[in-house]
């Protein structure tokens, strides 16, 4: 009877290892989803920088990890997406800024020149 009882408590201690494992790996493993989610609705509202952290964020995560090469190429493709249109963003906003300035300078001497002609 003492033989089963140690058959027993061995074989209790593996499951509830094999258990602890495996919570600890899931959660590990959600991580870089979680991430990507949020980056996902960050994007979605417009917080393009806040996004950009999220997926860098990600993908270090699924570097750590050594997971799926499918979803680090899709992460690493929306990173260099975003930041694309962070740049264009940037260039827009500079160049608007720039006719703002003008337009309040008054009229440049080749706007002047063709009031003329």
């Amino acid at each position: 009877m003492s033989s089963s009882l140690y058959i027993l408590v061995f074989i209790t201690a593996g499951l509830l290892g094999a258990a602890i494992i495996f919570i600890i790996l899931y959660t590990k493993k959600n991580g870089h989803t979680e991430l990507y989610s949020e980056g996902l609705h960050n994007e979605n509202d417009g917080h393009y920088d806040l996004a950009l952290h999220n997926y860098q964020s990600a993908l270090s995560e699924i570097k750590k990890l050594k997971l799926d090469k499918k979803f680090y190429d899709k992460i690493a493709q929306k990173i260099k997406t975003l930041q694309a249109t962070i740049d264009y963003e940037k260039n827009f906003r500079l160049a608007a800024d720039q006719d703002d300035k003008q337009a309040s300078a008054g009229p440049t001497n080749k706007q002047a020149l063709e009031a003329v002609h």
